[in-house]
This record gives structure tokens, C-alpha cells and sequence, in this order.
């Protein structure tokens, strides 16, 4: 196999560079999360791939000569001029947003003052809409269950034999992987106790990473819910220090309820049943806000 003769004058066709640029879409965001753990919008960046690879793929399909050259600069110029905006919202964006959005820290637990969980499996079988919250705004422990439970049972589903899951993590119950290991059984109530003591354990870590005033107003029931699947799902390290939290605590909840939705890959490739989850995330956490 060899190098053609003419490479180097490829870099000088409208194609390749497309191709280029599409790559860069393409890992721009994988990159800029690996190196300075910035989240970037992948929608933007997914259109603006598409756009550059498409324009790329087109181009060689057209005759390079004089007469043709302005049928070329003017798809390049588009497809250039498409993918930069979407480039600059993307990864613009996230930069941006890092430097003038708070930091989501968690606060330790003296902070938090957290109570010890008092859970009861009956919590699931119940209506699951609130009547009241607490004096902090926050609903209580038994009217988050109602709620939580029904809705991660749902995305997780109930196995009572430890398997691996589709990246390979020995899981169990409802998606329980702490010190799961191959041949571990469980009855249902097990797993349903499991999961109620989980959900509020997550809960809690999660609140750690929200301000008074998340914690007081921005935070009802539906959402909490949504904001406990995706750290229960990603994990409380991913989940805590997101863009959708530190949104959240800057007021922007529609925002923050738009990054959930960014979560939908495992094993470094988009899964359908994550996306529909995180689908469902979101549709919790724009319940009860007035557009």
C-alpha cells in the first residue's frame, strides 16, 4: 500500500477539509470532557458532524475542474458556515458556562445534617402524587418513594439473579451493582427494600451538591426524582458535578433539565434505552414549569 503521489494537494480540495472539520465535531466533545472535564452539548455537535461529513462525501462526487468550482465553494461555505455555529455553540458554549457558572462542590455531611432513612415497602404501592413538602421545600422521604420507586423500577427492571450488564458490570435486582457478584440471588422484597434504601441514599448524596436555594425552590418532587435517576444511572461523581446541576443552581432550570438528557451513552456509544430514559428524566423535570 502506498501513499498517492499528489497527497499533499488534497489538503487543498473543499472534501477533505469537510472531512476535517466533521472529525473534529465528531471528538470535540469527547476531548474536551477527557482533558478539562467540560460537558459539551452533543446535539450541535452531532448536526454540525453530520453537515461536514455529508458536504465531504458530496464533494468527491464532483468534477474538479474550473466550471465546477463554484458549485464546491458554495457547499463548503455552508456546510462550513452551519458547522461553525454549531461548533461554537456546542463547545463555546460549554467553555463559556464553565467560567461563569458556580462549581457544583458537595457539602459534607455535618452540613447536610442528613436523618437516618426510615423505609417501608408499602411506599411503593401507594399514590404517587405529594400533598405537601417539608419546611425546606423539599418533598418528604415517603412522598419521594412514592414517586422514585415506580418510575427507576421501570427504567431498570427486576432481575433476581446477578448478570452482567451491557458493559460488562455484574448488576442485580434493580440495577444494584454494589458488591454484586456472579451466582448472587435475591428475593423481590429483597431487591424492592434494596431499591428503597438506594433511591434515598442517592437522593441524599445528590442534595449535597445543590444550593439552599435549589434545595428550597427549584427542587419538587418530580424533579428530585429526575435528578436521583440520573445519579443512581451515572453515579453521583458524574451526576453531582454536571452542567444540569450547576444550571440548576444558577436558575436555569429548563436548561439543567435539557443537559440531563446528554447522559445516554454506556461503554462509550449511544444506547437507545438511555436515551428513552433520559427522555423520561427530562419530561420529570419540566413537570410544573410555565414555559
Amino acid at each position: 500500500m502506498h501513499i498517492v503521489d499528489n497527497w499533499k494537494q488534497l489538503f487543498r480540495t473543499y472534501s477533505v477539509w469537510s472531512m476535517i472539520l466533521g472529525f473534529i465535531a465528531f471528538i470535540g466533545g469527547e476531548l474536551l470532557y477527557a482533558v478539562w472535564g467540560i460537558e459539551a452539548d452533543p446535539y450541535p455537535l452531532g448536526l454540525a458532524a453530520l453537515v461536514f461529513f455529508i458536504a465531504g462525501f458530496v464533494g468527491r462526487f464532483i468534477k474538479q475542474d474550473v466550471g465546477s468550482a463554484p458549485v464546491r465553494r458554495t457547499l463548503f461555505i455552508v456546510a462550513f458556515g452551519f458547522g461553525v455555529i454549531m461548533l461554537v455553540k456546542s463547545l463555546g458554549g460549554a467553555i463559556y458556562e464553565n467560567s461563569v457558572l458556580p462549581d457544583a462542590a458537595p457539602v459534607s455531611e455535618e452540613q447536610a445534617a442528613w436523618q437516618p432513612a426510615r423505609i417501608t415497602l408499602a411506599m411503593a404501592d401507594k399514590p404517587m402524587a405529594p400533598k405537601r413538602a417539608t419546611a425546606s421545600g423539599l418533598a418528604t422521604e415517603a412522598e419521594f418513594l412514592r414517586v422514585a420507586i415506580p418510575f427507576v423500577a421501570k427504567w431498570e427492571g427486576l432481575r433476581l439473579v446477578a448478570y452482567r450488564d451491557i458493559v460488562g458490570v455484574w448488576t442485580i435486582c434493580f440495577g444494584e451493582t454494589k458488591g454484586v457478584k456472579a451466582g448472587d440471588v435475591h428475593t423481590q422484597a429483597e431487591c424492592e427494600a434494596m431499591l428503597a434504601r438506594e433511591l434515598i441514599s442517592y437522593r441524599r448524596q445528590m442534595h449535597r451538591y445543590f444550593t439552599p436555594e435549589t434545595l428550597r425552590i427549584r427542587l419538587p418532587v418530580y424533579r428530585d426524582t429526575a435528578y436521583t435517576d440520573l445519579g443512581y444511572n451515572v453515579g453521583i461523581g458524574a451526576a453531582g458535578t454536571s452542567t444540569a446541576v450547576r444550571r440548576l443552581n444558577a436558575g436555569l432550570i429548563a436548561e439543567s433539565c435539557e443537559a440531563i438528557t446528554w447522559y445516554k451513552k454506556a461503554g462509550g456509544r449511544v444506547v437507545r434505552g438511555l436515551v428513552i430514559r433520559r427522555g423520561g428524566d427530562f419530561d420529570y423535570c419540566m413537570k410544573g414549569l410555565v414555559a
